[in-house]
C-alpha cells in the first residue's frame, strides 16, 4: 500500500508576503512539490481570516473560478470574491473522496483550503493520489478499468427546488444551474447535453453526458479522475428518483463489486490531513482527490477554486 506524502512549507523555507506575487524560483519550489506529491501544506503563515486567505491566494497569480459559475451541488457561501465556505453538510456526514466537480464539464485545475477553525475531534481532509489509486485498481481489476477507459461514465443526481442544508449535495437547481426559471434550466441542460426529468416535489433529476473516468490531461500519467467513489458511497436518491447514480457511458450497469473495489483502492492510497488553525493547503485537482471526515464541535474550512478547465463529452 502506497500513501501520499504530506509536505509542509513554512515561512522559513518559503517567505510569502501578502500583496506580492511569488517570483519564479518561489513558484518552482511550490510546483516541484505539487508535481511530486499532488498537494502541499503551508503552515505558520499567520492567516487568520477569509481576507488573509484571499490575500495569500492572490500571491500565486492563479485565475479565479467563482463558485457561482460552477455546477457543484454543495451548499456554500462566499466570504470574499474568491473565498467561500467548504461543503456545509452536517458534521456527522462523511464527504467521500472526489475530484472537485469531476462529474461536470468544467472544473478547477487547483484548489486551496484554509483552516479558519479546527474541529474539536475528527474533521481531517483525506487526500488520495489518484494515479496510485488507478494503479492499484488496475492491478486487481483490469477488466473493470479497461471498460471504464472504453465507455466512460455517466452520473445522475437530484437537485432540490430549495437548498437542503442537511445534504452534502443540497444546492438548489436554480443556484446550481445559475438560472431563474424552469425554461432557463431546460435550455441550459439541453445545450450541455444533459438529460433531465422534473420530480414531483419541484426538484430536478439530471444525468450527465458521457464523461471520461480515466485521463492524463496531456501530462503522460493517467489518473482516476472521476466522481465514482463519492457517487457510489455517498450520493443519495431523491424520493421519486430511484435510478442508479452511476452507469457506464453506454447506460449499462456498473457492478457493485467493481464500485466497492474502486472505493477500496482509493482509500488505500489516502492520507489524512489533520488541520491546525491557519493552515493553507494547495491541491492539484487533476492529481488528487479529497473528502471530509466526520467531526465533533465547530469546524470552519474555507475554500477557493482556481484555473477553470472545460472539456467536451466523451464519444464512444
Amino acid at each position: 500500500m502506497t500513501l501520499p506524502t504530506i509536505t509542509i512549507l513554512t515561512p522559513e523555507e518559503l517567505p510569502i508576503t501578502p500583496g506580492r506575487s511569488l517570483d519564479g524560483p518561489d513558484k518552482t519550489i511550490v510546483s516541484d512539490i505539487i508535481n511530486a506529491h499532488g498537494f502541499v501544506l503551508f503552515r505558520g503563515y499567520d492567516s487568520a481570516s477569509a481576507e488573509d486567505f484571499h490575500a495569500f491566494i492572490e500571491c500565486f497569480d492563479l485565475p479565479n473560478f467563482t463558485y457561482s459559475e460552477s455546477f457543484s451541488n454543495a451548499v456554500r457561501h462566499n466570504r470574499t470574491a474568491r473565498v467561500f465556505t467548504a461543503n456545509e453538510a452536517p458534521p456527522e456526514v462523511e464527504i467521500f473522496l472526489h475530484h472537485e466537480m469531476a462529474q461536470t464539464l468544467s472544473f478547477p485545475g487547483q484548489l486551496f483550503f484554509f483552516c479558519e477553525h479546527a474541529a474539536d475531534s475528527g474533521g481531517a481532509t483525506p487526500i488520495c493520489r489518484s494515479d496510485l489509486a488507478l494503479n492499484t485498481l488496475e492491478a486487481n481489476h483490469p477488466a473493470f478499468t479497461a471498460k471504464l477507459r472504453k465507455l466512460g461514465v455517466r452520473y445522475r443526481n437530484s437537485m432540490p427546488e430549495n437548498a437542503d442544508l442537511a445534504s452534502g449535495q443540497g444546492r438548489s437547481w436554480r443556484h446550481t444551474l445559475n438560472v431563474a426559471s424552469i425554461a432557463e434550466a431546460e435550455r441550459r441542460l439541453t445545450s450541455l447535453g444533459y438529460e433531465y426529468r422534473w420530480l414531483r416535489d419541484g426538484g430536478l433529476s439530471v444525468q450527465t453526458p458521457i464523461l471520461p473516468a480515466i485521463d492524463d490531461f496531456g501530462r503522460g500519467r493517467e489518473v482516476f479522475f472521476n466522481q465514482i467513489v463519492a457517487a457510489a458511497a455517498g450520493w443519495a436518491n431523491a424520493v421519486d428518483d430511484d435510478e442508479p447514480r452511476l452507469c457506464f457511458g453506454d447506460q449499462t450497469r456498473i457492478e457493485s463489486a467493481d464500485l466497492k473495489a474502486a472505493i477500496a483502492a482509493s482509500y488505500q492510497c489516502t492520507v489524512d490531513l489533520e488541520w491546525q488553525r491557519g493552515d493553507v493547503a494547495l491541491l492539484d485537482n487533476l492529481r488528487v482527490m479529497h473528502g471530509r471526515r466526520p467531526f465533533t464541535g465547530s469546524r470552519s474550512i474555507l475554500a477557493s477554486l482556481c484555473s477553470p478547465i472545460s472539456r467536451s463529452a466523451k464519444v464512444i
